[in-house]
């Protein structure tokens, strides 16, 4: 951000990041972290288990896979899996907490990566941006350069699902894209798991997550503020869902 490197939850808060956000003149860029890093973790871990199943970010989206194995390179002979999620922000959180109930229940590392292999393709993240500008000025999807200049006073709906992002509406004000969302996870039909997601806390949440409640009574629906490396790319007053469809 204007030439600081900061790392996400300690040298700068979500408030604070989404507080300075529409403020800045560039739009802040985001990095993975280097291998070496990957390899410290990895090895701590080693410490406490035998094995690590790490689920990553979609490496279709990040570098981080990439530094992933790297440090796992680092580490020769350690039982390493690394798993693509295909997805972001709780689109892989849901991913890693299956997986981690899995392993609290004592599943093998073999069970648990077919598990997540079986999970991975039923989760959708859904979300309405509230200008499409930051998608377009962070470069990092493709179809964002072509229509953002026609689109940019239009509620856009993207969709990630197996590592891609694409437009899954466009809707002229917020509270029909609002509407849109929830008719979308709703024909998803049965869910297994739901979380709503925001940035920046926007004023419709409780309503956006009260209608949620509404359409799934019997759903815990957890609630998940993305963090600053995605949120530079969608910017602020976000508002979405991630699930995982039953089978």
């Amino acid at each position: 951000i204007e030439g600081h490197s900061l790392r996400d939850g300690e040298q700068i808060t979500r408030a604070d990041f989404y507080r300075r956000l529409p403020t800045l003149s560039q739009v802040p860029t985001t990095a993975a972290p280097p291998g070496h890093e990957f390899a410290l973790v990895f090895r701590r871990l080693l410490e406490e288990a035998d094995t690590i199943i790490a689920v990553l970010v979609s490496a279709s989206l990040s570098g981080m896979m990439n530094s992933a194995y790297i440090g796992k390179n680092e580490l020769p002979g350690a039982d390493i899996h690394l798993v693509d999620s295909r997805q972001v922000t709780m689109g892989l959180g849901w991913q890693a907490i299956v997986a981690a109930e899995a392993a609290a229940a004592g599943q093998s590392a073999v069970d648990i990566l077919a598990l997540l292999e079986d999970v991975r393709p039923r989760v959708r993240v859904v979300a309405l941006l509230d200008t499409l500008d930051y998608l377009h000025r962070s470069g990092r999807v493709a179809w964002a350069r072509v229509v953002a200049a026609r689109l940019l006073r239009i509620k856009p709906l993207i969709e990630v699902a197996e590592g891609v992002v694409s437009m899954a509406g466009r809707v002229r004000t917020r509270g029909k894209a609002i509407e849109q969302v929830l008719r979308d996870t709703q024909a998803l039909g049965r869910l297994e798991r739901l979380a709503s997601l925001h940035t920046a806390a926007p004023p419709d949440l409780a309503a956006f997550r009260s209608r949620l409640e509404a359409l799934f009574p019997d759903e815990t629906i957890v609630s998940s503020e993305v963090g600053p490396v995605v949120g530079t790319h969608v910017g602020p007053w976000c508002l979405g869902i991630a699930a995982i469809v039953a089978a």
